[in-house]
């Protein structure tokens, strides 16, 4: 027997592989999996030849060879690092890290702190240096500040010596009395995440930015001219562009794009209710739409000699992101790749004929590309593909489609367990993300997968509310939050049900921030449907969370309710759970990081308090220092343990054991 069994193994390398392929909490932390927090993207960049990557590797800025040569590190401190940005002759990346601006040259040296910005009051996500950005002629790098506790533009010399103030982005009026753009405000509000989004002009005099104000609150895009000697404004700024505010509350102007000549600015507005790529003359001026019909286009990029834009797309399949090419005077938009997955921080070559971009698989791969304008012939490999921990599971994703209760078209991710067996019932878990203008795709999850690796199923549902399907669906949730949202929730679980992918009676429901809520709500509205949940730093009430979130926060949600309390008190109790705790049958973990600045941790402390007094079944946990979502390691290793082991428990009992 001992023989015939060591025959079968040493026959079956893919059960040996499956056995030592487990994941385990360490895998999600090295992936840098958090709790759903805020954190800002500039991870990655690319030398202007080509030939190298620089990237974020453990925590360390590192130059990665295209070739696939042996990468080489160009710091070593351990405080974390984010926002890279290349100098224009590749010779020196700027980043950002203990909250400042700082400089490291990519041949080597010691890296060089270029500002001493004290931490502004409020919200520590924007109280802080960010997005670092080089002047296209050099010497003077373009960042953001909220060290006055709102949004302003500064700049600061290449050495660190020389630092100008350029403009103020967010400006209050009445009671919140930030009267203009003067450095001097006095104590004004904090900021929330919603950045400016400035963009130099490619002559290096201009700079294009949006202004927000209550008024104002999906914002002015205007043009700042700059004196490249003194690093100072050279004038006032103009309105070239005032959106028209968005009843959803969360929609301001991206980032323009600078034509190569510095005349026009390619910009993304949504006047078709899709975002569209549209060009607006930098001297102001009546917009012309570039690109139509449906699908969201995004991150516009000018080619060096100003007849082609490149943008971001996920036309055709909404789940996944490719490159699209439109003619700057007009013309069908075409696609340049064939590939599956995610394209992203797109490059032109110098003679424009073709595209160097990022592309990462469904399940974490990564490598360079180049494809050619016309999109004719098969995009080129640079280098080496740098495989994932992920692939091995042998676990697919898969876009999965069913309808709400008012016939509503919904999307979400699929995750089956590994080793799935059509025609078994599994627990599963609904996975409900934050914003609540986020979007699941077809992009890494490591938390699903992982889910997926212990044996459940698991569905990532688009819930109305959404981005990536359109203004229309993106603001069904207006004045009703807690309502159409739930009934989506509702309709992923009879979908599993329904494909016969899972036992009714073993369905969890998870989720963080917007995702938060949604469990709160989904527990206290579907009392049968659920047998545990997890609730990460949600809001249980809608009026409680405007008395203590950050200012923009407060606008944000305020226009999308409608109005305040006091004038849609239906819509405030719709968002308000704690009147209807005595319904919640299904067990709770509450989890909560102690200063959260964007759901304040009030919310969790009624959710609990009163649970308690309904003699529900709850764990709550808080977690000091935590702001909005979990970044200390020990902190998310007990988060993921301790969801786990609840998820366990009530749906998978012989695995808690």
């Amino acid at each position: 027997m001992r023989k015939t069994l060591l025959m079968i193994l040493l026959a079956s390398p893919v059960l040996l592989a499956a056995q030592a392929q487990k994941l385990t909490i360490d895998d999600l932390l090295g992936a840098g999996v958090g709790g759903g927090g805020f954190a800002r993207g500039g991870g990655e960049t690319t030398t202007p030849d080509g030939k190298y990557t620089v990237t974020l590797d453990k925590g360390q800025i590192a130059l990665r060879p295209a070739d696939g040569g042996t990468e080489k590190l160009l710091t070593s401190s351990p405080e974390p690092k984010s926002e890279l940005a290349l100098a224009p002759d590749g010779l020196h990346v700027a980043y950002i890290s203990k909250g400042q601006v700082w400089s490291v040259a990519l041949n080597g040296g010691d890296p060089v702190q270029l500002t001493h910005d004290p931490a502004g009051p409020g919200d520590p996500r924007g109280a802080t240096d960010h997005h670092p950005q080089w002047n296209p002629k050099g010497k003077w790098i373009l960042y953001e500040s909220g060290q006055k506790g709102f949004n302003e533009l500064y700049v600061v010399s290449e050495d660190g010596k020389t630092l100008n103030l350029l403009a103020v982005t967010e400006i209050y009026h009445g009671a919140d009395v930030i009267a203009n753009s003067a450095p001097d405000h006095g104590d004004a509000v904090s900021s929330d995440r919603f950045d400016p989004r400035p963009q130099w002009a490619p002559d290096g005099t201009r700079v294009s930015y949006t202004e927000r104000s209550r008024e104002f609150f999906s914002g002015k895009l205007k043009v700042l001219p700059f004196n490249q000697k003194t690093g100072s404004a050279a004038g006032t700024a103009i309105d070239v562009y005032v959106a028209k505010n968005d009843p959803g509350g969360a929609w301001a102007i991206n980032t323009a794009a600078w034509s190569p000549d510095s005349r026009t600015l390619a910009v993304v507005l949504q006047e078709t209710h899709w975002d569209k790529i549209w060009t607006i003359p930098a001297a102001g001026g009546k917009p012309t739409e570039l690109t139509f019909g449906t699908g969201e286009d995004e991150e516009p990029v000018y080619s060096p000699d100003g007849k082609w834009i490149a943008f971001e797309s996920n036309r055709g399949i909404a789940e996944e992101r490719h490159i699209w090419v439109v003619s700057s005077s007009g013309g069908d938009a075409h696609r340049i790749t064939n590939l599956k997955g995610f394209e992203s921080g797109l490059r032109w070559s110098a003679d424009s004929n073709s595209i160097r971009f990022q592309w990462r698989s469904t399940l974490g791969a990564s490598a360079t590309y180049i494809a050619a304008v016309s999109g004719k012939d098969e995009p080129q490999l640079q280098g080496s593909v740098h495989p994932s921990r992920f692939e091995e599971l042998g676990i697919v994703p898969e876009v999965v489609h069913y309808n709400s209760k008012d016939g509503l078209p919904l999307a979400g991710i699929l995750y089956k367990p590994v080793g799935y067996q059509a025609g078994k019932r599994y627990p599963a878990v609904i996975l409900a993300h934050g914003g609540p203008e986020g979007q699941v795709t077809l992009s890494i999850a490591p938390w699903s997968i992982f889910l997926a690796d212990q044996g459940y199923v698991v569905l990532e549902p688009n819930f109305r509310g959404s981005t990536g399907y359109g203004e229309r669906f993106r603001n069904a949730n207006v004045e009703d939050s807690g309502g159409g949202e739930i009934d989506d929730i509702a309709a992923s679980v009879k979908y599993l049900v329904n494909a016969g992918l899972t036992d009714p009676r073993r369905v969890g429901i998870s989720g963080g921030s917007h995702g938060g809520t949604v469990v709160a709500n989904a527990v206290a509205k579907l009392p049968d449907t659920f047998a545990v949940g997890i609730e990460k730093f949600g809001v249980v009430d809608r009026a409680l969370f405007l008395r203590y979130t950050n200012r923009n926060s407060e606008i944000r949600w305020e226009t999308k309710m409608g109005g305040p309390p006091e004038k849609k008190p239906a819509v405030y109790r719709k968002a308000n759970i704690l009147p209807d705790v005595a319904n919640i049958k299904t067990p709770l973990l509450i989890l909560h990081g102690e200063e959260d600045p964007q759901v304040p941790p009030q919310e969790s402390q009624e959710l609990a308090a009163a649970l308690k007094q309904a003699g529900k079944t709850f764990t709550y946990i808080t977690y000091p220092g935590e702001g909005h979502g979990f970044q200390q390691r020990e902190h998310r290793r007990d988060a993921f343990e301790k969801e786990l082991a609840y998820l366990n428990k009530y749906l998978q009992p012989e695995s808690a054991q």
